[in-house]
């Protein structure tokens, strides 16, 4: 069964978990840092804090927009260069989210002989110190002790596949800049980008949990043969589930003994592009432009496994992934681009990544796994290909470009190094003021149509001609620590100059 995909609701989640489906379990929190101590992430669409005419000296712009903009020479756009920095932040619907991983960690852990053995809560018993005498006053036939197996099976991989379904977590931070070399190089533009990104997530890989019941109920039945001298019993139910049973005592704990694990990988990436960009049609109906940006990749990749069973700290993962050695591997690409030009309108197409390269996280020793579906599932996770994507634009606007209204689409999801997918639809409406004391402003929404499908309403200014200061937010709201507070926030800051 393929991964789950984060945009599946909780109610779907859990109704496939109870069916005792493959789950695999995606768990993400970005927290790398990169050459630059700013990570990179598409969290939120970066051309959604620019105008129009901003973005097209931006790094993320149409690679044929750069000679459009110097030709027209507009009086509130300088056309120099631009720097940009930010951060975010975006989370699931998932309250208390390590707290979830870590109780996994306890149900896959078998307990050490000698230790006191204890139940993990169910939603209907909630007491961790659960023995049998509670048991058989609540469940008094046999058949009902193996439905309360059973109800922990569905209840394991209901939590799976909650966590699979919004149990996710990320932060930003962003840096690049962007400077015209050349204005009329062969009658066009010369541009110079550069942009440093990283970023790192926890994967979940679960290898499917098969209760015979059957089975299961003939191990039960085994119990009232021991005595309270017996050691504690490890008593197979089938499925990789194990009930641990101290007859002295007389209490229990379930787990499960399988190959999944928590896969956290992380990724640096310097970039460095020249784009050229020039005229190739003028009429009188508009113009067009042509560009072109040659992108050399310098891709750092690193990973590192570890089992279920043996998370003591979820956060601590993060720490250990900055301990582990990155593999970098070289690699180029080229954007191209179209664009034409009216009075009061444009039209642009755009392909990113034309080459589609593909870089190798280097391997770690899978040979103590035994699932098939497991070592498939890293497999997966084993390369990180930059994935062609079209993108569609355009724009309308009064005399002077004063006053403009702009969209933007991708046309097809593509995945990230993580593996989530990213399809931005932008809206945006701005003014643009010619004067030094008033400011421009500009107001939108975006919205991914893949992946988590997250909207975000965004609202910038532009003071004094040169300082862009913008940030987005989304409408939905999560409780963490018992505070709600919104799932995604970005905020960027960035300058415009000429020289």
């Amino acid at each position: 069964m393929p991964l789950f995909s984060i945009n599946f609701v909780k109610k779907q989640a859990v109704q496939v978990a109870a069916k005792n489906y493959a789950l695999i379990t995606t768990i993400t929190i970005l927290s790398t840092s990169v050459l630059s101590n700013f990570a990179w992430a598409d969290i939120q669409p970066r051309s959604a804090s620019l105008n129009y005419s901003q973005k097209s000296l931006s790094n993320a712009g149409n690679p044929a927009a750069a000679a459009l903009i110097v030709a027209r020479k507009d009086p509130h756009v300088m056309t120099g260069g631009s720097i940009e920095i930010g951060a975010g932040i975006e989370y699931g619907d998932l309250d208390e989210l390590f707290a979830k991983i870590d109780e996994l960690s306890v149900l896959f852990n078998p307990p050490s002989d000698g230790s006191e053995v204890e139940l993990p809560p169910t939603p209907t018993n909630p007491i961790r110190n659960y023995t049998w005498d509670d048991l058989f006053a609540e469940y008094p036939e046999l058949a009902d002790r193996l439905d309360i197996i059973k109800e922990k099976a569905v209840t394991t991989t209901g939590l799976l596949a909650l966590i699979a379904a919004e149990g996710y977590g990320k932060a930003e931070a962003t840096s690049e800049a962007s400077f015209v070399l050349n204005e009329d190089l062969f009658g066009g533009t010369l541009l110079f980008g550069m942009a440093y990104k990283g970023n790192s997530k926890a994967v979940g890989l679960f290898e499917e949990i098969n209760l015979d019941s059957g089975y299961a109920k003939e191990q039960l039945k085994t119990i009232p043969d021991f005595n309270e001298n017996d050691p504690i019993q490890e008593i197979d139910l089938s499925g990789g589930m194990t009930l641990f049973y101290d007859p002295a005592n007389k209490k229990i704990k379930l787990s499960v003994e399988n190959d999944s694990l928590l896969l956290v990988k992380a990724t640096k990436i310097a970039q460095f592009s020249l784009s050229y960009s020039r005229n190739i049609i003028k009429s009188d109906a508009g113009d067009l432009y042509w560009g072109i940006k040659p992108t050399f990749y310098r891709v750092g990749l690193t990973n590192v496994g570890t089992r279920i069973g043996e998370v003591s700290d979820t956060e601590a993962l993060f720490d250990d992934i900055k301990n582990t050695d990155f593999i970098y591997q070289n690699g180029f690409d080229v954007d191209l681009g179209l664009v034409w030009a009216a009075d009061h309108y444009q039209l642009g197409v755009s392909v990113n990544n034309t080459f589609e390269h593909t870089y190798k996280f280097p391997d770690f020793d899978k040979g103590t796994f035994t699932s098939v579906r497991i070592l498939n599932q890293l497999n997966q996770h084993s390369a990180y290909t930059m994935e062609r994507q079209l993108k569609l634009e355009a724009g309308i606007f009064t005399d002077q470009r004063h006053w403009s209204l702009n969209v933007e689409l991708d046309a097809n999801p593509v995945e990230d190094s993580m593996r989530d997918d990213y399809q931005w639809f932008t809206l945006t409406a701005g003014y643009a003021a010619d004067s030094w004391w008033l400011p421009s402003a500009r107001i939108g929404l975006s919205r991914n149509l893949a992946g988590s499908q997250l909207g975000y309403i965004n609202a910038g200014v532009t003071v004094m001609r040169f300082i862009n200061i913008d940030v987005a937010t989304t409408i939905d709201t999560v409780t963490l620590d018992g505070d709600e507070m919104r799932r995604g926030i970005n905020l960027r800051l960035g300058v415009q100059f000429d020289y």
